[in-house]
């Protein structure tokens, strides 16, 4: 590559919008790239989330005649060391020229650094900055824009971290569920209802709602609370503290359509929730990641009538499992959603060796995955990056 590389810390104002901007150029031909908002990510990188009261990040730009070529984040999760014990630090944020493997080794090389002065010893990403937020490399299923709160990458990355010394962790599946593929007198319309009606046999005081709008800051913590109760065990889970629950809730609220958002009760406790929401990426694309001056109109436009939607997962408490809980949020997310118009759904993202959770999707939908998203992992070896 022409020019001298250098690696800088992107520690100011002015040095933050150049790592914000580099996907701009990187990603001008890429029409399935999918701009994040400006000012969501500038909070994001400047440290003013409720994600950095446990956790430190450091930005970094690598530069070739002072033109930036890459850049990566490093990041301390503090909440992950001290819940897994595992002395896992991360990497997120990572963009790079796709030709230019040098920058790639140089960047992850240096994160490795600052992560071993931190006592540190595996490098695990991408993870934006962490596994609650937008993580794993694109390594399959380039040809469609990723949905809501999903990353998007070339298939180049993948050789440009494993030229690093990355290896795969673990994969992340993405399965595409078409309203054909669901409707009254399908086969996966019958099974669900099949399920469905087992449930109200076994569990007759189980009842199907949805979030109440004119109630949303009571109404949304019992909902999240099921979700954070079912995933405790889940691999990489960090469970979210009351001020990051509080903050997502807020970020919900501005996209939310509460016929999405399901909460199974018996009687009238929570036990199992379902969470989807409208893709917005639509709406972002359209923006272009500016919501002024008329990019807030460009987003409403694009999301009036919204057809997608993307399906974070079904949740059931254990002392409800077992019973066609989930069978029947399904079922129920299948007939509101068909009811407002979306025609396609993702089901996102699901580990790989989740077998009970694969099986079930395919099972009950006869789809398969259409993306994997892949984290990658490394050991930190002594010495200096």
């Amino acid at each position: 590559m022409n020019g001298n590389l250098h690696i800088r810390p992107a520690d100011d104002a002015a040095s933050r919008k150049r790592f914000i901007e580099l996907p701009w150029r990187l990603y001008r031909n890429q029409p399935n790239w999918v701009p994040p908002l400006r000012g969501a990510l500038a909070k994001v990188l400047a440290g003013r989330t409720a994600f950095f009261d446990h956790a430190e990040m450091a930005l970094l730009v690598a530069e070739r005649s002072g033109a930036a070529v890459g850049r990566i984040a490093a990041i301390h999760n503090k909440a992950h060391v001290a819940r897994h014990q595992d002395g896992v630090g991360f990497f997120g944020f990572f963009e790079c020229e796709e030709r230019d493997a040098e920058a790639a080794q140089a960047l992850v090389a240096r994160v490795e650094e600052w992560l071993r002065g931190r006592g540190l010893k595996t490098l695990r990403g991408p993870a934006s900055p962490s596994m609650n937020a937008e993580c794993g490399l694109l390594v399959d299923g380039f040809d469609s824009p990723p949905m809501a709160l999903m990353p998007y990458s070339p298939p180049a990355y993948a050789g440009l971290l494993e030229s690093a010394g990355l290896c795969k962790c673990k994969d992340l599946y993405a399965y595409l569920i078409e309203d054909a593929d669901v409707r009254p007198g399908t086969a996966p319309y019958e099974r669900l209802e099949r399920l469905a009606g087992a449930l109200g046999r076994r569990c007759p005081g189980v009842r199907i709602r949805c979030l109440d709008m004119r109630n949303y800051p009571h109404d949304i913590l019992p909902f999240m609370g099921v979700f954070e109760e079912a995933r405790r065990d889940n691999w990489g889970c960090v469970p979210l503290t009351e001020k990051e629950i509080l903050e997502t809730a807020a970020q919900m609220k501005r996209v939310v359509d509460p016929e999405l958002v399901l909460l199974a009760e018996v009687d009238g406790r929570p036990a199992g929730a379902m969470l989807a929401l409208p893709n917005i990426n639509r709406g972002l694309a359209a923006a272009g990641g500016r919501l002024l001056p008329l990019g807030f109109l460009k987003f409403i436009l694009a999301m009036r009538r919204p057809r997608e939607m993307r399906v974070f997962g079904v949740a059931v408490l254990k002392e409800h499992r077992r019973k066609g809980i989930a069978a029947r949020l399904f079922l129920e997310e299948i007939l509101r959603g068909a009811a407002r118009g979306y025609r396609l759904a993702e089901a996102s993202w699901v580990l790989e060796d989740n077998q009970l959770s694969n099986d079930s999707i395919r099972g009950a939908f006869g789809t398969r995955r259409y993306k994997t998203y892949r984290i990658y992992e490394k050991p930190l070896g002594p010495g200096a990056g």
